[in-house]
């Protein structure tokens, strides 16, 4: 009885396809080729790369580091003039990238302005002179939307530079 019952759905199935859908695709598929002519773009000439052999007779090697220290400007009479404090204590927020940090709100006290500094969903409060971020920096301004952060940074050279960046305000 299940197998009569199963040849029949199967039965059905079958009636309901029809040869009239494909036929209607097909008429539309040459009409369209009749209508439709192709173009065939030229392609652009080749373009001729002429070889450069590398010949190291009097030159440097450019993958040598002595390249690197050539160029540098350790020579200058300000070089290793800037440096981290490493006997400083670390403050909590030095824990984050400044990726992590947020700045969600501004306080001012007795003149002196407070920044609010959301990490990990606990809020901080940062002062002028206060260290944030894991590359040294130290907040050196802060305003009502934003806070200038300058981060001491070390090139490749082993010199310590200067860099400002801003944190602004994130609204909801």
């Amino acid at each position: 009885m299940r197998r009569f019952f199963m040849l029949t759905i199967f039965s059905l199935m079958l009636m309901g396809c029809d040869d009239q859908p494909a036929a209607e695709l097909k008429s539309w598929i040459e009409h369209s080729r009749r209508q439709v002519q192709p173009t065939i773009q030229k392609l652009p000439p080749a373009v001729v790369f002429m070889a450069y052999t590398y010949k190291p007779a009097d030159r440097l090697d450019p993958f040598d580091a002595k390249k690197i220290y050539a160029t540098s400007p350790a020579d200058s009479p300000n070089a290793g003039a800037l440096q981290p404090d490493s006997h400083r204590h670390r403050e909590p927020l030095e824990a984050y990238t400044i990726d992590q940090l947020k700045m969600v709100g501004t306080l001012h006290r007795k003149g002196n302005s407070l920044a609010l500094i959301e990490a990990e969903k606990i809020i901080y409060q940062v002062r002028l002179g206060n260290y944030l971020g894991q590359d040294l920096g130290k907040v050196v301004k802060i305003e009502e939307k934003s806070m200038d952060i300058d981060e001491m940074i070390q090139d490749a050279t082993g010199n310590w530079n200067l860099r400002r960046i801003q944190l602004s305000l994130k609204e909801k």
